[in-house]
């Protein structure tokens, strides 16, 4: 082209003889002749790797390679009109709740201000839609000084917009945002001084006057921010750049930093690789310590929100790449140190002047893709981080209500007597469960203190190691600050003193690198200690459970610390740890509306060690003002900062209650955790006391209270369903559940027309791991009716249970993937042919396997909708009875046919109850039942039931037959004594009658399949 640029026409044409032997060897003479016969731009390139590397970018285009687009923002710009989607569909679900709230009695909404996670819900109701509606996106692009953020910004634009130095950074905090024209408008701390509109790219010589400054940049400027206006579309969106000023220049330039850092959907922090190393530690841990302090309600850093581009980085590859290696892992390492849960995928190595030559002739550097992809895989999931803050709430805010509602509508259902007893029982358990949480909080204050002195000796010993005495005093000239002219001894000693500080934390912290004992005792402290809370916290939802639950159970509280089901890796996986067997209702029971925010709060107390200055470290006494110490200085700085640096050390270790304060607050995440445990429980309880006396004293009658919450329940239940629904499809990036998995073959004969199937297949882990699993697919949508699935299985933990292992997308539908199975039950029969044999090893534990899986979901008001041998799957590994597990599990739910249905097939419904399929009424437990006695016609008569009906006719055929299995015919089964083979059938038609007298439960099934005898 004649402006240099390469171009794509013939994209699929062999540069012949263009091959990577005539790259790899050719010099500049012949690199020029390339450059000219195959149109491909090297001016502005630096020496021969550089050239050759453009032409392996031309020859991959060539090929066909697919080019990543020039506007990399193009990529957030298409997520953030999706995340627009989903906070318009959350905004209208809380406005949706608020009307509903809107419509409640008094009493309830009296007892959610009693509550302490639930008061003024009006206030945070108004909040939360008000944060939706905001279309704002910042991306803070912050690092270290003359890091190259401008210049990284402009290869994210696409173009040269915002202007650069080499020598001097942006002074001012600078937005990048959508405007029709090109201009930047300077705004200026006085008020008095009107914004200066410069046009752009006229103005830009005028404009890098007001971002740049070269003077003491500890004075601020006299510009507030600026803000730049560009014609991008991907901009339109309201997507904005925020190029920060060099952090930890000053403390004014950081504080301006930290609203944005606070409400960024994005933090990209820019490294100067070539600068010793890279990471600037003492000031990302500072930057990271003020947003801890500064942080308000809901604005948090997400540490995986963060992306750290380590620039300049040719410059460290040029010492070869052992060096290069060597350096890229002190990089991570010193990053991990005070970033807590940074992955290797957060951190990129590239050139961004580099990046910019190759935009500008048409290719995208390997390493810019790689950003751009990086960038791509960290977006979706920040965006749902922010909306998940507000959808926690409403949730947490539904979970209350129905709790209240149906606590209240209980005594409809009850005598006085009855209420009364439950009542006095709860309030015994909850007695015993104070008394029990009191035990496991002083068993881990004891631990705590226990820690913390073992550390204290730990630390001690270490200060006082040879090494540690000679690290400190080994200092090179470039290490130490210099001495400037005309600057203070106050200044210079200042430095020295920061110098010393910042050498010991890095020594401390080397130190915990290697031998991680800080983190050993925090992370098994910390799995301790929640795995005790948690088990209140579940001993407490059983107590509410049982207030509101129409059956009611007694259960005796003993409380002893939950196991977790897998081994867990360090202090950023304990959350999954704590919470991995409930729902989010039960996590929230500590007061703690977002566990997201309670995440950070442990994550944040351990990411930046403590700043030695902080922890009772004074100040070097003696003060050095004279002209003599200044001429010392300068004679020998090295020796006398090592000086300064033992006597910093000699006050540190000597000073023991110093070392102890260090201690306690590297082990204020398990001290946190406590306090907030201690602090919020008695509230928990109080409320719930409150709630037993409202109700205890209220006059109202059954109708009447029916009446008032019947209604009620069910709008509120409904919009639980549709939050749940919320979940799954818009937040299903942050679900710890989620695994990639692929199907293999089918485990059952999928009747046409059916909903789901049963599939083996292969699951991949988010540790990378592959299992074999089971996967429930969907053929449909979900919807209301099937969103349930997902979320109960999850909590569910029985040997005759499928064993719920995640949840994998496959064309955006979601799958179920459970516990792998060797096959159906039909199949698992259809194999053994000996019918006497296969009665006695297979056919009675499998009923009673059956049995007791619907026993346990009855008990939890569950079902296992559509119930047939073709659901019930065989682990052949298992032993007897618990060889065989319910695969279908779902809350009561009725079914919704569509004309076309009626016209289908009927083999889908054949095990359904006629009931459900006629009258359109609730799939409940009698349901189940008349599933199971369906089963045990099968297996008794050793055929399917309905075959001959349902081969050729649709479902209103089959509906209007009324078929009935007959009982009376001969068994299959010689084996079977007479007097047990009437029992068996007995249980049939026990199970098969209709739904008025359909009493049997799986509990009398049991008993009564435990006397069939066979020989």
């Amino acid at each position: 082209m004649a402006d240099g640029t390469a171009t794509t026409q013939e994209k699929g044409e062999d540069e012949e003889g263009l091959t990577e032997e005539v790259i790899a060897n050719c010099n500049v003479k012949v690199a020029r002749r390339i450059s000219t016969r195959y149109n491909i731009p090297i001016d502005g390139l630096q020496g021969l790797p550089e050239i050759r590397e453009r032409f392996r970018k031309h020859i991959h285009l060539k090929q066909g390679a697919e080019q990543e687009s020039r506007e990399v923002l193009h990529v957030v710009s298409d997520l953030k009109d999706k995340d627009d989607s989903s906070r318009r569909r959350l905004q209208g679900l809380l406005q949706e709740m608020h009307k509903i709230l809107e419509t409640c009695d008094a009493k309830i909404l009296e007892q959610l201000e009693c509550e302490p996670d639930t008061t003024d819900h009006k206030i945070k109701m108004a909040h939360h839609l008000e944060k939706l509606q905001s279309t704002d996106c910042p991306i803070l692009v912050a690092g270290e000084t003359s890091s190259g953020k401008s210049s990284l910004i402009n290869v994210l634009l696409g173009e040269d917009f915002l202007p650069s130095r080499h020598l001097s950074c942006s002074s001012v905090i600078c937005k990048v945002q959508y405007g029709e024209k090109k201009k930047a408008i300077v705004h200026f701390k006085d008020k008095r001084t009107p914004p200066a509109t410069i046009p752009l790219p006229a103005g830009m010589a005028d404009l890098a006057k007001h971002l740049f400054k070269k003077s003491d940049r500890e004075k601020e400027s006299e510009c507030k921010e600026v803000d730049i206006y560009l014609p991008l579309d991907y901009l339109k969106s309201g997507i904005f750049i925020v190029d920060s000023p060099g952090i930890g220049e000053s403390d004014v330039m950081t504080a301006a930093v930290m609203e944005y850092l606070q409400q960024a959907f994005a933090f990209i922090y820019v490294i100067k690789s070539d600068n010793a190393g890279g990471v600037q530690e003492d000031r990302l841990k500072k930057l990271l310590k003020d947003a801890r302090k500064s942080r308000k309600q809901d604005k948090f850093i997400n540490p995986a929100s963060a992306i750290f581009v380590c620039n300049r980085w040719d410059l460290v590859e040029s010492h070869g790449p052992a060096e290069a290696d060597k350096v890229k892992m002190d990089i991570i390492r010193k990053l991990r140190a005070c970033w807590s849960g940074l992955q290797d995928h957060q951190v990129f190595f590239m050139n961004t002047e580099r990046a910019a030559r190759d935009l500008e002739a048409g290719y995208v550097a390997d390493d810019l893709a790689r950003l751009i992809k990086g960038i791509e895989d960290l977006i979706p999931r920040t965006f749902q981080v922010k909306i998940q803050l507000s959808w926690s709430w409403v949730w947490y805010m539904v979970w209350r209500a129905l709790h209240l509602i149906k606590s209240f509508l209980l005594k409809s259902t009850v005598t006085g007597s009855d209420l009364h007893k439950r009542y006095e029982r709860a309030k015994d358990e909850i007695k015993r469960l104070q008394q029990s949480t009191n035990k496991i909080l002083s068993d881990r204050k004891d631990e705590l203190e226990k820690t913390t002195r073992e550390l204290v000796d730990l630390m001690g010993t270490f200060l006082l190691e040879k090494t540690t005495e000679s690290d400190m005093q080994s200092w090179a000239e470039s290490e130490v600050p210099e001495v400037v002219k005309g600057a203070e001894w106050d200044v210079l000693q200042y430095q020295v003193e920061s110098c010393v500080t910042a050498r010991l934390e890095e020594l401390i912290d080397d130190w915990e690198m290697k031998m991680k004992h800080f983190q050993t005792k925090i992370d098994g402290m910390m799995k301790t200690t929640i795995a005790g809370m948690n088990d209140v916290e579940v001993q407490l939802s059983e107590v509410e459970e049982e207030l509101h639950s129409p059956g009611g159970h007694r259960r005796s509280i003993v409380l002893q610390p939950q196991k977790p089901r897998s081994p867990q890796k360090g202090v950023r996986d304990l959350v999954d740890l704590s919470t991995e067997h409930l729902d989010l209702s039960d996590k929230i029971l500590l007061g703690i509306t977002s566990p997201l925010m309670a995440t950070f709060g442990v994550i944040g107390a351990v990411a930046a060690s403590p700043v030695l200055a902080v922890m009772g470290i004074q100040a070097l006494k003696k003060k050095y003002t004279d002209q003599q110490e200044r001429r010392k200085y300068k004679a020998d700085k090295c020796k006398y900062v090592a000086e300064r640096a033992m006597e910093k050390l000699e006050d540190f270790r000597a000073n023991a209650e110093s070392i102890r304060k260090y201690v306690q607050e590297r082990l204020k995440p398990v001290q946190d955790y406590l306090q907030a445990f201690e602090d919020n429980l008695p509230k928990k309880v109080k409320a719930q006391l409150e709630l037993m006396e409202r109700i205890a004293q209220d006059q109202r009658t059954a109708r009447e209270l029916a009446s008032d919450y019947q209604p009620l329940l069910e709008k509120v239940s409904g919009m639980k369903t549709k939050l749940a629904l919320f979940e799954l499809e818009e937040l299903n990036l942050l679900d710890p559940c989620r695994v990639e998995c692929e199907a293999t073959q089918s485990l059952t004969d999928t009747p046409q027309g059916a909903s789901t199937s049963l599939k083996k297949g292969k699951a991949t882990k988010s540790d990378g791991t592959r299992i074999d699993a089971t996967i429930k697919s969907y053929k449909n949508k979900i919807d209301d009716t099937t969103v349930g699935d997902f979320s109960t299985v999850r909590k569910l933990n029985h040997d005759n249970i499928l064993r719920f292992v995640g949840i994998c997308f496959s064309d955006e539908i979601p799958q179920l993937v459970l516990q792998a199975a060797d096959g159906s039950l039909r199949k698992h029969l259809q194999k053994v042919t000996v019918m006497m044999v296969n009665f006695g090893r297979n056919i009675l534990p499998a009923m009673r396997g059956v049995c007791a899986g619907l026993q346990y979901l009855h008990s939890k008001q569950l079902v296992s909708f559509g119930l047939s041998q073709d659901t019930i799957m065989v682990v052949e590994g298992e032993q007897d009875s618990d060889r065989f597990k319910l695969a279908h599990v779902s809350e009561p739910r009725a079914l919704h046919l569509s004309p076309e249905d009626y016209s289908g097939p009927a083999g889908p419904y054949v095990y359904l109850p006629p009931e459900v399929l006629r009258e359109g009424v609730t799939y409940d437990s009698r349901s189940d039942m008349y599933a199971l006695g369906l089963m045990m016609w099968e297996v008794w008569y050793d055929q399917k039931v309905f075959y001959d009906a349902v081969e050729d006719i649709n479902l209103r055929s089959f509906i209007a037959t009324g078929a009935q299995p007959e009982t009376s015919g001969h068994h299959k089964h010689p084996t079977v004594e007479e007097e047990a083979g009437e029992t068996w059938r007995t249980i049939i038609q026990e199970c098969l009658v209709t739904p008025d007298k359909r009493n049997l439960t799986p509990s009398q099934a049991i008993e009564k399949l435990e006397d069939i005898n066979w020989r």
